[in-house]
């Protein structure tokens, strides 16, 4: 188990830091907002809102035809989510694997 948890740790590490989203604590983030705000795509926090996105959890199971439903049509602004959505999913198995919930 220590092996898949260092594997899973080292994984995230080089995903975040491939995408750029380093200097970002996925930890620290509470709300769909501040992690929207995280990415400077503040200007979504109501096409969330709306449908009720409002935890992280669910927004990590969200993918690319989900943010074309939420209005999200930019290609260049759906990449940046759905590389954050990557990397929240990462830190939720991190955490799961760690016995925390997110």
């Amino acid at each position: 188990m220590t092996s898949f948890f260092s594997l899973l740790c080292l994984c995230f590490l080089v995903c975040t830091t491939a995408l750029g989203l380093d200097s970002v604590d996925m930890t620290q983030l509470t709300s769909v907002e501040d992690w929207l705000a995280s990415l400077k795509m503040s200007r979504y926090v109501d096409n969330f809102q709306r449908t009720g996105l409002t935890d992280l959890e669910a927004v990590a199971r969200l993918t690319q035809h989900d943010l074309t439903q939420l209005g999200i049509t930019l290609v260049g602004h759906q990449k940046k989510i759905l590389q954050s959505i990557h990397t929240l999913r990462t830190q939720l198995a991190v955490n799961m694997s760690e016995g925390f919930l997110v």
